[in-house]
């Protein structure tokens, strides 16, 4: 059976649950027409869209699926950066601590200490939270989550501050080829390596697990816990404001995912964000996702959560899902 005609049966159980104002007064109002989000929603589908946007001057949330948890892929990397920080803050290492690389702690998967391995081992735990958060290294962010205490202790700082359904349960290199069916990353495998491991999994197996990833309630967090985390850190109340000073404009210099919400925003408007992509099978991608503060020129900011799982669009138009996310979010704080 293929895998879309699979997601067709499963998805709506998977995400039959959502949140948001704009989704109840949906339901309740059914010959209405649709909101803005839902009809974006509706070009989404069989993917389903999760969107949370909160006005961080009045307090006030509009969202769809806004407290369903979706899947994070690299958005976990926020938090683990200021998780990062914290523990620096606590004195439990310095920032300006230096880390030597070793060929134990590169990764085959999508990771700029890697492809500079030859040229470079040396890190502060500031660079590699820099890289971490703003170009999504992934083996940078196994070797910041093995020095605060694993997925575990990520999960629960976090939830002891109120994010309750944040929630990360694996390493990259566990994560990835589990999300694909295939065999587990070994230390120095290469990069050549694993693809051509990736090649050899069977459709169907591959399949398969891309269905149980869409299903699975780890590493997840709900677009209106996103937006919460990211309205806690603009106000200070995570990190002192020297960190977060820091952690803005690492936010700001984040250099992937330029189509997605990045996008949507007006002229002169500034994005401090974070992305996260799944891998694609057999035309179903596991997440298409972007947060951030978008700071307008009228001076209202928004924390905006946009994820968009199963969906078996292409990615050009995916992250077009995610650009139209901040339009129709700006649009509705006056901003154009």
């Amino acid at each position: 059976m293929a895998l879309k005609t699979i997601l067709t049966m499963m998805l709506p159980l998977a995400f039959a649950c959502s949140g948001g104002e704009a989704s109840q007064n949906n339901a309740v109002a059914a010959e209405a027409p649709a909101s803005p989000l839902q009809q974006l929603a509706d070009r989404a589908k069989p993917g389903t869209l999760g969107v949370a946007i909160l006005d961080l001057q009045t307090g006030q949330m509009q969202g769809l699926n806004a407290d369903k948890p979706m899947p994070m892929q690299s958005v976990f990397k926020l938090p683990l950066g200021i998780f990062v920080f914290h523990k620096a803050a606590e004195g439990a290492f310095s920032l300006d601590e230096k880390i030597t690389l070793t060929e134990d702690d590169i990764s085959p998967l999508y990771s700029p200490i890697t492809d500079r391995f030859a040229e470079k081992k040396v890190y502060t735990i500031e660079e590699l939270v820099e890289v971490t958060v703003a170009q999504s290294d992934n083996a940078a962010a196994d070797l910041l989550m093995k020095r605060v205490g694993g997925p575990e202790a990520l999960t629960r700082f976090f939830q002891e501050r109120g994010f309750e359904d944040f929630r990360v349960d694996r390493y990259e290199y566990e994560m990835q080829p589990q999300s694909v069916g295939a065999p587990a990353i070994q230390p120095r495998m290469t990069r050549e390596q694993y693809s051509a491991l990736r090649q050899t999994v069977p459709l169907d197996r591959q399949q398969a697990a891309m269905t149980l990833y869409l299903a699975d309630p780890r590493d997840r967090v709900s677009p209106a816990t996103a937006t919460r985390m990211l309205a806690a850190l603009d106000a200070g109340k995570l990190l002192s404001p020297e960190l977060t000073k820091k952690m803005m404009a690492i936010l700001e210099g984040t250099t992937s995912g330029p189509a997605r919400l990045k996008a949507g925003i007006p002229e002169g408007a500034k994005l401090y964000h974070k992305t996260g992509t799944g891998a694609t099978v057999d035309n179903v991608n596991g997440a298409t996702n972007d947060i951030g503060i978008i700071a307008l020129p009228n001076g209202r900011k928004l924390a905006v959560a946009a994820f968009l799982a199963g969906s078996t669009l292409p990615n050009e138009q995916r992250e077009a899902v995610l650009a139209e996310v901040a339009r129709i979010a700006t649009k509705g704080a006056g901003a154009r």
